[in-house]
Protein backbone atom coordinates (compact mmCIF):
# COMPACT_ATOMS: atom_id res chain seq x y z
CA UNK A 1 0.00 0.00 0.00
CA UNK A 2 1.74 3.31 -1.16
CA UNK A 3 1.13 6.32 0.32
CA UNK A 4 0.09 9.43 -1.58
CA UNK A 5 0.80 13.22 -0.86
CA UNK A 6 -1.54 14.51 1.59
CA UNK A 7 -3.11 16.90 0.37
CA UNK A 8 -6.87 18.29 2.46
CA UNK A 9 -8.96 21.55 1.58
CA UNK A 10 -10.34 23.63 4.22
CA UNK A 11 -13.40 25.59 3.25
CA UNK A 12 -14.56 29.36 4.40
CA UNK A 13 -15.76 30.72 7.50
CA UNK A 14 -19.28 30.44 8.12
CA UNK A 15 -20.53 32.76 11.15
CA UNK A 16 -17.09 33.03 12.32
CA UNK A 17 -15.58 29.29 13.27
CA UNK A 18 -17.02 26.88 10.21
CA UNK A 19 -14.37 24.77 8.97
CA UNK A 20 -14.80 21.73 6.56
CA UNK A 21 -11.33 19.69 5.67
CA UNK A 22 -10.90 16.78 2.91
CA UNK A 23 -7.73 14.67 3.50
CA UNK A 24 -6.84 11.55 1.78
CA UNK A 25 -3.98 9.83 3.18
CA UNK A 26 -4.09 6.58 0.88
CA UNK A 27 -5.58 6.05 -2.84
CA UNK A 28 -7.78 4.25 -0.65
CA UNK A 29 -8.52 6.05 3.09
CA UNK A 30 -10.14 9.58 3.17
CA UNK A 31 -11.26 11.64 6.21
CA UNK A 32 -13.28 14.43 6.48
CA UNK A 33 -13.85 16.68 8.95
CA UNK A 34 -16.42 19.02 9.80
CA UNK A 35 -16.96 21.41 12.36
CA UNK A 36 -20.21 23.29 12.21
CA UNK A 37 -20.21 23.21 8.12
CA UNK A 38 -24.03 22.77 6.49
CA UNK A 39 -22.58 19.28 4.82
CA UNK A 40 -24.30 16.87 2.36
CA UNK A 41 -27.54 17.11 4.86
CA UNK A 42 -29.73 15.03 2.49
CA UNK A 43 -30.17 11.29 1.88
CA UNK A 44 -27.30 9.99 -0.05
CA UNK A 45 -24.91 6.76 -0.52
CA UNK A 46 -21.19 6.46 -0.89
CA UNK A 47 -19.26 2.86 -1.82
CA UNK A 48 -17.16 3.26 0.68
CA UNK A 49 -17.47 1.98 4.38
CA UNK A 50 -17.81 4.82 6.65
CA UNK A 51 -16.60 4.85 10.26
CA UNK A 52 -17.10 8.48 12.27
CA UNK A 53 -17.51 10.32 15.60
CA UNK A 54 -19.20 12.53 16.74
CA UNK A 55 -17.21 15.57 18.92
CA UNK A 56 -19.97 18.02 19.29
CA UNK A 57 -23.72 18.06 19.47
CA UNK A 58 -26.58 15.82 18.44
CA UNK A 59 -27.86 14.56 15.51
CA UNK A 60 -30.65 13.04 13.90
CA UNK A 61 -29.44 10.08 11.76
CA UNK A 62 -32.39 8.14 9.25
CA UNK A 63 -32.03 4.93 7.70
CA UNK A 64 -35.55 2.80 6.20
CA UNK A 65 -37.73 6.05 7.72
CA UNK A 66 -36.07 4.98 10.71
CA UNK A 67 -34.45 7.92 13.05
CA UNK A 68 -31.52 7.16 15.41
CA UNK A 69 -30.19 9.65 17.64
CA UNK A 70 -26.32 10.14 18.44
CA UNK A 71 -24.33 12.85 20.36
CA UNK A 72 -20.76 14.06 21.73
CA UNK A 73 -18.86 11.01 22.23
CA UNK A 74 -20.74 8.75 20.11
CA UNK A 75 -19.29 6.58 16.89
CA UNK A 76 -20.97 4.67 13.94
CA UNK A 77 -20.53 2.73 11.00
CA UNK A 78 -21.88 2.92 8.29
CA UNK A 79 -21.87 -0.14 5.18
CA UNK A 80 -21.48 0.49 1.77
CA UNK A 81 -24.63 1.70 -0.20
CA UNK A 82 -26.74 2.20 2.58
CA UNK A 83 -28.81 5.04 1.83
CA UNK A 84 -28.58 7.57 5.50
CA UNK A 85 -29.31 11.20 5.80
CA UNK A 86 -27.98 12.86 8.94
CA UNK A 87 -29.35 16.56 10.06
CA UNK A 88 -27.67 17.67 12.87
CA UNK A 89 -30.42 19.36 15.72
CA UNK A 90 -27.58 22.44 15.92
CA UNK A 91 -25.45 23.30 12.87
CA UNK A 92 -23.62 25.68 14.61
CA UNK A 93 -22.95 23.46 17.56
CA UNK A 94 -21.66 20.41 14.99
CA UNK A 95 -18.78 18.45 14.65
CA UNK A 96 -17.73 15.09 13.28
CA UNK A 97 -14.99 13.04 11.33
CA UNK A 98 -15.36 10.53 9.42
CA UNK A 99 -12.63 7.72 7.77
CA UNK A 100 -13.81 6.19 4.65
CA UNK A 101 -12.66 3.11 3.92
CA UNK A 102 -13.00 1.97 -0.28
CA UNK A 103 -11.14 -0.50 -2.64
CA UNK A 104 -9.44 -3.35 -0.93
CA UNK A 105 -9.82 -2.43 3.04
CA UNK A 106 -13.68 -2.23 2.61
CA UNK A 107 -13.62 -5.28 0.28
CA UNK A 108 -11.17 -7.31 3.02
CA UNK A 109 -13.13 -6.15 6.09
CA UNK A 110 -16.41 -7.24 3.81
CA UNK A 111 -15.07 -10.53 4.02
CA UNK A 112 -14.16 -10.49 7.43
CA UNK A 113 -17.59 -9.73 8.87
CA UNK A 114 -19.85 -12.72 9.61
CA UNK A 115 -23.07 -12.92 8.09
CA UNK A 116 -24.80 -11.35 11.16
CA UNK A 117 -22.06 -8.25 11.21
CA UNK A 118 -23.62 -6.70 7.94
CA UNK A 119 -25.20 -4.26 9.12
CA UNK A 120 -26.56 -0.58 7.66
CA UNK A 121 -25.12 1.28 10.76
CA UNK A 122 -23.49 0.39 14.12
CA UNK A 123 -23.67 2.72 17.28
CA UNK A 124 -20.04 2.28 19.45
CA UNK A 125 -19.25 3.42 22.93
CA UNK A 126 -16.37 5.27 24.68
CA UNK A 127 -13.40 2.86 23.90
CA UNK A 128 -14.51 2.68 20.29
CA UNK A 129 -14.82 6.58 19.96
CA UNK A 130 -11.33 7.04 21.44
CA UNK A 131 -9.66 4.29 19.28
CA UNK A 132 -10.95 5.84 16.17
CA UNK A 133 -9.68 9.51 17.18
CA UNK A 134 -6.56 8.28 17.68
CA UNK A 135 -6.50 6.66 14.34
CA UNK A 136 -6.83 10.38 12.86
CA UNK A 137 -3.83 11.35 14.76
CA UNK A 138 -2.11 8.40 13.90
CA UNK A 139 -2.94 9.09 9.54
CA UNK A 140 -1.97 12.85 10.12
CA UNK A 141 1.46 12.14 11.69
CA UNK A 142 5.08 11.06 10.05
CA UNK A 143 4.52 7.73 11.38
CA UNK A 144 5.86 4.78 8.83
CA UNK A 145 3.10 3.46 6.77
CA UNK A 146 3.63 -0.45 8.54
CA UNK A 147 2.58 1.31 11.13
CA UNK A 148 -0.63 3.56 9.90
CA UNK A 149 -1.99 0.17 8.15
CA UNK A 150 -1.68 -1.62 11.08
CA UNK A 151 -3.45 0.76 13.17
CA UNK A 152 -6.17 1.42 10.43
CA UNK A 153 -6.67 -2.85 11.02
CA UNK A 154 -6.26 -2.99 14.47
CA UNK A 155 -9.24 -0.27 14.79
CA UNK A 156 -11.27 -2.21 12.39
CA UNK A 157 -11.37 -5.32 14.14
CA UNK A 158 -11.80 -3.28 17.73
CA UNK A 159 -14.96 -2.02 16.17
CA UNK A 160 -16.19 -4.53 14.83
CA UNK A 161 -15.60 -6.72 17.86
CA UNK A 162 -17.55 -4.53 20.13
CA UNK A 163 -20.62 -3.81 17.70
CA UNK A 164 -23.76 -3.95 20.48
CA UNK A 165 -26.43 -2.19 18.49
CA UNK A 166 -27.51 -3.47 15.15
CA UNK A 167 -29.63 -2.09 12.63
CA UNK A 168 -30.60 -5.10 9.96
CA UNK A 169 -31.91 -3.84 7.03
CA UNK A 170 -35.53 -5.47 5.83
CA UNK A 171 -34.99 -8.03 3.21
CA UNK A 172 -37.56 -8.02 0.18
CA UNK A 173 -35.93 -10.41 -2.36
CA UNK A 174 -37.19 -8.69 -5.38
CA UNK A 175 -36.52 -5.20 -4.57
CA UNK A 176 -32.84 -6.39 -3.75
CA UNK A 177 -32.83 -7.76 -7.00
CA UNK A 178 -34.56 -4.24 -8.50
CA UNK A 179 -31.50 -2.88 -6.72
CA UNK A 180 -28.89 -4.65 -8.38
CA UNK A 181 -30.27 -4.08 -11.43
CA UNK A 182 -29.99 -0.17 -11.25
CA UNK A 183 -26.48 -0.87 -10.25
CA UNK A 184 -26.28 -2.72 -13.05
CA UNK A 185 -27.38 0.17 -16.07
CA UNK A 186 -27.11 3.22 -13.74
CA UNK A 187 -25.19 5.08 -16.32
CA UNK A 188 -28.13 3.87 -18.85
CA UNK A 189 -31.23 5.69 -19.69
CA UNK A 190 -33.64 3.92 -17.17
CA UNK A 191 -37.57 3.91 -17.20
CA UNK A 192 -40.42 3.54 -14.51
CA UNK A 193 -42.01 1.58 -17.18
CA UNK A 194 -39.06 -0.71 -18.05
CA UNK A 195 -38.08 -1.88 -14.44
CA UNK A 196 -41.83 -2.63 -13.70
CA UNK A 197 -41.91 -4.77 -16.82
CA UNK A 198 -38.73 -6.25 -16.50
CA UNK A 199 -39.97 -7.14 -12.98
CA UNK A 200 -43.27 -7.97 -13.65
CA UNK A 201 -44.42 -5.56 -10.99
CA UNK A 202 -46.53 -2.77 -10.40
CA UNK A 203 -44.79 0.21 -10.62
CA UNK A 204 -46.76 2.23 -8.18
CA UNK A 205 -45.92 -0.53 -5.61
CA UNK A 206 -42.69 -0.88 -6.79
CA UNK A 207 -42.03 2.65 -5.71
CA UNK A 208 -43.74 1.80 -2.01
CA UNK A 209 -41.80 -0.87 -1.44
CA UNK A 210 -38.24 0.66 -2.86
CA UNK A 211 -38.47 3.31 -0.64
CA UNK A 212 -39.53 1.65 2.35
CA UNK A 213 -37.03 -0.30 2.07
CA UNK A 214 -34.37 2.24 0.77
CA UNK A 215 -35.59 5.41 1.92
CA UNK A 216 -35.14 6.92 -1.55
CA UNK A 217 -36.81 6.13 -4.63
CA UNK A 218 -35.22 4.08 -7.42
CA UNK A 219 -34.56 7.76 -9.87
CA UNK A 220 -32.75 9.55 -6.50
CA UNK A 221 -30.76 6.24 -6.06
CA UNK A 222 -29.85 6.10 -9.67
CA UNK A 223 -28.23 9.88 -9.22
CA UNK A 224 -26.75 8.84 -5.94
CA UNK A 225 -24.79 5.63 -8.28
CA UNK A 226 -23.80 8.35 -10.52
CA UNK A 227 -21.98 10.67 -8.15
CA UNK A 228 -20.51 7.87 -6.80
CA UNK A 229 -19.14 7.17 -9.87
CA UNK A 230 -18.32 10.51 -10.52
CA UNK A 231 -16.02 10.76 -7.55
CA UNK A 232 -14.16 7.63 -8.78
CA UNK A 233 -13.83 9.41 -11.93
CA UNK A 234 -12.43 12.63 -10.60
CA UNK A 235 -9.59 10.83 -9.25
CA UNK A 236 -7.79 10.88 -12.50
CA UNK A 237 -9.49 13.34 -14.50
CA UNK A 238 -9.55 17.16 -14.09
CA UNK A 239 -11.76 17.84 -17.20
CA UNK A 240 -15.81 18.41 -15.40
CA UNK A 241 -17.38 18.07 -18.74
CA UNK A 242 -15.86 14.69 -19.80
CA UNK A 243 -16.49 13.56 -16.23
CA UNK A 244 -19.98 15.21 -16.04
CA UNK A 245 -20.75 13.25 -19.51
CA UNK A 246 -19.18 9.98 -18.60
CA UNK A 247 -20.94 9.83 -15.41
CA UNK A 248 -24.58 9.97 -16.99
CA UNK A 249 -25.65 13.68 -16.11
CA UNK A 250 -27.20 15.77 -19.06
CA UNK A 251 -24.53 19.05 -18.69
CA UNK A 252 -21.77 20.13 -16.19
CA UNK A 253 -24.14 22.81 -14.51
CA UNK A 254 -26.54 19.87 -13.79
CA UNK A 255 -23.45 17.29 -12.27
CA UNK A 256 -22.11 20.35 -10.45
CA UNK A 257 -25.66 20.54 -8.74
CA UNK A 258 -26.20 17.32 -7.58
CA UNK A 259 -22.40 16.25 -7.02
CA UNK A 260 -22.59 19.49 -4.46
CA UNK A 261 -26.39 18.28 -3.09
CA UNK A 262 -25.15 14.72 -2.47
CA UNK A 263 -21.25 15.42 -0.69
CA UNK A 264 -21.03 18.93 0.53
CA UNK A 265 -18.38 20.09 -2.01
CA UNK A 266 -18.55 21.44 -5.60
CA UNK A 267 -16.63 18.56 -7.92
CA UNK A 268 -13.93 21.31 -7.98
CA UNK A 269 -13.54 21.45 -4.49
CA UNK A 270 -13.23 17.29 -4.58
CA UNK A 271 -10.56 17.36 -7.23
CA UNK A 272 -8.56 20.10 -4.77
CA UNK A 273 -8.69 17.51 -1.77
CA UNK A 274 -7.76 14.53 -3.98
Amino acid sequence: MNLIICKYEKEGELMGKSKFETTRFYDMIEVKINDSHPHAYKPHLHSELAIGIIEKGDTVLTINEVDYEFGEGDAVIIMPYVVHNCQPKDIHNWSFTMIYLEDSFRDALADALSPDLKIGIAKLGQSEYNKIKNLTSILKSERDDFLKEVEIIDCINTIVDSIEVRISKEHDLVMERIRVYIEAHFLDSLSLDEIATEFDFNKFNLIRRFKRLYNVTPSAYQLQLKVNHAKHLLKSENNLVKVALEAGFYDQAHFSKEFKKATGMTPFQYIKAE
